[in-house]
């Protein structure tokens, strides 16, 4: 089992992998933008300890002051000068230099100043643009690069070019040139096939932004030792140019410029990211998918779901580690992908095997049964050879012993028959389907609504409300305690128009009379002492939905009158109010009390009642409910065991005694009874003795007559041992009368033994296994017949053969032998 297991999870891993790698590379690019839109959150280096890069921003002072549009080329110079003597070791300018400056922004005397001042400096780079030639001012400059910054499908920035091809060379980002006039020395980064990196954001404080006017007001105050304080030693970025539109980066909006000034902090720290290979993505996600594929088949289903929950966080906080410690980012979608896709699959397989098995173990049930039947055929047929030969010593002998031996095949084909039932009950409590399609459909969606029956009666009035519930038609349900009241409310409110308004469950028993009116009809500040504020009461709660009134009748005289008149109105005054309050709300209203005898005696008003009988559900006792008692069962042992943290399940004499129980206290009764069972025993299998019933009465009254054997019969399956148990018997008098009822079924029947079978089992679903039996019995008859050819001699051998058959079925056996004798002549 574990090898197959292990074998499963590995194929399950590769199909997975093998789907999600191909999703991947198919995606392209719009893929791959996911996948780093999903790494931005975790790829963050760490910054460097003190900022070693300043940029210089306009600002609207500076524009204030400079103006809008571009600025006058003696005020860039003389800042160049200015931060080139205060120690900076690099300044970048980001100004389109091409052309000349205007008259009214300096002319040809402000170029000349900015040459002059770039020349001068040494260490100045400026901005170029790809497949142009550089201007006149950029040849002063110590070096100039580009701020293209093209985005990802998504829309999104992440990676920036190094090198663009550009007559007459190679033109290099403005960040990365900037780091080699600093650093004297080319960087060592990672690159991909078009020559593009993945831009490692810095954090904030490894930035110092400094606005232009800040700048310039310390050269007019000549304050040299603040400036010094600010750029020596540092690389200073003067973004010049008027403001454009931003790109969209991981780190927020910002200009090229400024993405470039994270690519120049990079650079400088050594915090070049690189992509991890598709090698290692699609191997790490075939580990991670068979193991969680294997945790799935191999453990239950809540400690697989926490054992799933610590590998997804390990991998999570592998994704988020891995580029601060090694520079490399993961993949998320392959393995995450991967897993989800192997762990769905797993389950799947899991849900379809078990079913399979389920399947399996059902028909082996079955066939073993039918052997039985034949077995316990046999054994009676021998038992009626043996009393028919006790004259005879010598076949006696060989018949007894014929009859150990097939006593002993029941016995050990019984024995196999309750291993495999307790199997199956323990894979499956579920009831089967019924046989009516119509029947089927509703039970199903009854249990969708948490009412679990099988019951024709029960279905019936399910399905009643179920039309009605669509309508504003008012509900009066009316049923013993714990019969499922509340449940029928709830369900025509789910399957009504107003399903996604509330619902407002009122215990009107437990309202105090002097506090009715305000409960249900609400109050305003200060209209009695205590009323601090203004409160809703429930009929204003359920505006656009249902309140349901449980416990109707017993409400007094003068409350039952405040209601009628809300419910006449649609409408009340708050207590204190002076205007009324208008409401639509559907009433379902539930009582366990008999609101006709009422209006008959005079304690529940008549109107009221009329009003709220509008569709009426009279929901029947569990006693009357028997084919619910074992579904009902299973669903409460279910919860038990599960706060017990458990498994725990019911022998069939446990079942049969839950059936014979006539349960007053209803549903609630039976859901305490199995909690209590379940919480005072340690078996895994409870008996009749864990449950602590009151043994009840054997069932004699019903045994009087062929219909009560009939009755005990069915309920029991036609199991004649479990039939003569409970009737208190032995298994032979079980055998006679069923025997006798057959015969008188096949006249009636015209020797049709499916027909017979039918109308003795009364259900289609017990029709094969009579049936079976009856065939023995018939064939048992033709067999003591077969050598006579006088109807008279016949008839007084089969009365010594089955001598303890009841005397009131003899004539159905006469007729029986009489017709095989005429279809033989």
């Amino acid at each position: 089992m574990r090898r197959r297991r292990a074998l499963t999870a590995a194929i399950l891993g590769l199909a997975a992998t093998l789907l999600v790698a191909a999703a991947v590379i198919a995606g392209g690019p719009a893929v791959v933008a996911v996948e780093w839109t999903i790494q931005d959150r975790w790829a963050r280096p760490a910054a460097p300890a003190s900022p070693t890069l300043v940029v210089i921003t306009r600002d609207p002072a500076g524009e204030a002051r400079f103006g809008a549009g571009p600025w006058d080329r003696a005020v860039l110079a003389r800042v160049i000068g200015a931060l080139s003597r205060a120690g900076a070791t690099a300044i970048g300018v980001d100004l389109a230099l091409g052309g000349s400056s205007a008259p009214g922004r300096g002319g040809a005397a402000s170029d000349a100043l900015l040459g002059q001042a770039t020349r001068e400096a040494g260490n100045v780079v400026v901005t170029a643009v790809p497949g142009q030639p550089l201007p006149p001012l950029a040849r002063h400059a110590r070096a100039a690069g580009h701020t293209l910054a093209p985005a990802d499908p998504d829309g999104v920035v992440r990676r920036v070019p190094l090198l663009i091809r550009s007559d007459p060379e190679a033109l290099p980002a403005f960040g990365l040139a900037l780091a080699d006039v600093q650093t004297g020395a080319p960087s060592s980064f990672t690159v991909d096939r078009q020559g593009r990196t993945l831009v490692a954001w810095a954090a904030p404080r490894s930035l110092h932004v400094v606005p232009f006017l800040d700048v310039w007001t310390a050269l007019e105050e000549r304050r040299a030792d603040a400036l010094r304080s600010v750029v020596e030693n540092k690389i200073v970025m003067i973004l010049a140019e008027p403001a454009r539109a931003p790109a969209r980066t991981p780190a927020g909006a910002m200009p090229e410029a400024m993405i470039q000034a994270h690519l120049l902090n990079a650079a400088l720290g050594g915090a070049w990211l690189g992509e991890a290979p598709l090698g290692w993505a699609v191997a790490a996600a075939l580990v991670l998918s068979v193991l969680a594929a294997w945790l799935v088949l191999a453990l239950r289903w809540w400690t697989a779901a926490l054992a799933l929950g610590v590998l997804v966080a390990a991998a999570g906080v592998a994704l988020r580690l891995t580029p601060a410690l090694t520079g490399i980012l993961l993949p998320a979608l392959l393995p995450l992908g991967a897993m989800a896709l192997a762990t769905a699959g797993a389950a799947a397989g899991s849900q379809l095997g078990a079913r399979h098995r389920l399947r399996h173990l059902e028909g082996e049930v079955a066939g073993i049964r039918e052997v039985l039947i034949r077995r316990e055929s046999t054994v009676e047929a021998l038992e009626e050879d043996l009393e028919a030969a006790r004259d005879r010593l010598g076949a006696a002998e060989a018949l007894r012993r014929e009859l150990t031996e097939a006593q002993a095949q029941e016995q050990q084909t019984r024995a196999r028959l309750e291993t495999l039932e307790r199997e199956l009950r323990a894979a499956d409590r579920r009831e089967g389907a019924l046989d009516d399609a119509e029947q089927e459909r509703l039970r199903r969606q009854c249990a969708d609504l948490g009412i679990v029956t099988r019951e024709p009666a029960m279905l019936a009035l399910f399905r009643d409300l179920a039309r009605a519930a669509r309508s504003s038609l008012p509900v009066l349900v009316s049923g013993q305690p714990g019969t499922g009241k509340e449940l029928f409310a709830r369900a025509a409110h789910r399957l009504s128009p107003r399903a996604a308004g509330p619902f407002v469950a009122v215990n009107t028993a437990a309202v105090p009379p002097e506090l009715f009116e305000s409960e249900l009809l609400g109050h305003v500040k200060g209209s009695f002492t205590g009323a601090v504020a203004d409160r809703k009461g429930y009929f204003e709660q359920a505006d656009r939905g249902t309140i349901f009134l449980d416990e109707i009748g017993d409400l007094r005289a003068d409350q039952q009158g405040k209601l009628l008149r809300v419910l006449q109105e649609k409408s009340f005054y708050r207590v204190g109010a002076t205007r009324p309050t208008a409401v639509d709300v559907r009433v379902v209203a539930a009582s366990n009390r008999d609101l006709e005898r009422g209006v008959a005696e005079g304690w529940f008003r008549e109107d009221l009642y009329f009003r709220l009988k509008g569709l009426v559900l009279r929901l029947p006792p569990l006693s009357a409910r028997r084919q619910d008692i074992a579904p009902l069962a299973a669903r409460f042992l279910d919860e038990a065991a599960a706060e017990a943290g458990r498994r725990v399940a019911l022998s069939e004499a446990a079942v049969l005694a839950l059936e014979r129980q006539p349960w007053p206290g209803n549903v609630r009764e039976l859901q305490n009874c199995l909690r209590r069972a379940v919480a005072l025993s340690d078996r895994p299998v409870l008996t009749p003795d864990d449950l602590g019933l009151v043994p009840a009465a054997a069932p004699r009254a019903e045994a009087d007559g062929d219909a009560g054997v009939l009755a005990a019969l069915r309920r029991h399956a036609f199991d004649m041992q479990a039939t003569a148990r409970a009737l208190g018997w032995d298994r032979s008098t079980v055998t006679q009368r069923l025997k006798g009822l057959g015969f008188r079924a096949l006249v009636d029947a015209a020797g049709d033994r499916g027909k017979a079978a039918l109308t003795l089992a009364g259900d289609p679903a017990l029709a094969r296994t009579v049936e079976l039996k009856l065939g023995e019995y018939h064939e048992h008859l033709l067999r003591a017949v077969a050598g006579f050819d006088s109807a008279e001699a016949a008839v007084a051998a089969c009365r010594r053969r089955f001598k303890n058959l009841p005397e009131r079925h003899f004539h159905s056996l006469e007729i029986l032998v009489r017709q095989e004798l005429q279809r033989r002549a």
